[in-house]
């Protein structure tokens, strides 16, 4: 156990990345989706046909469970009051995502990153005081 503990701040943010890896994936799987324009067979079966999408998609839940295994480490070593606001940076790292990654190339707009910004300082704010304790052991 202790060397899940020694771990547990990697694991937190290996959670965080993958959690946003699986919503990037699975967006591009539903932009290649919309693409292929195909109608008349039932979502699921467009999925099948389509190798591109069926890859990313199951690249995107692979992201998933892993998150959630890292995630459920983490908790070993830390209170979800001290966790779950990290969170947050998933948001931040989905939306730089979804703006430079061509293949998504969703708009940069001064409101969304301002958005992200308090995000970003609601996170330092929740946790500032938790972390030196969390640190000290208390």
């Amino acid at each position: 156990m202790n060397r899940i503990q020694s771990n547990a701040i990697f694991l937190l943010g290996m959670s965080i990345v993958l959690s946003a890896c699986a919503q990037l994936f699975m967006k591009i799987s539903m932009i290649q989706l919309h693409d292929t324009g195909a109608s008349g067979t039932s979502l699921l079966f467009q999925i099948i046909e389509n190798s591109a999408v069926l890859l990313w998609l199951l690249a995107g839940l692979a992201c998933y469970a892993l998150s959630m295994l890292c995630w459920l480490f983490a908790l070993i070593k830390y209170e979800l009051s001290f966790a779950y606001p990290f969170l947050g940076i998933t948001y931040v790292l989905v939306y730089l995502g979804a703006v430079y990654w061509p293949q998504i190339g969703e708009h940069l707009s001064w409101q969304r990153t301002a958005g992200i910004v308090l995000i970003l300082i609601g996170v330092v704010f929740v946790n500032y005081n938790k972390s030196a304790k969390q640190d000290r052991g208390l």
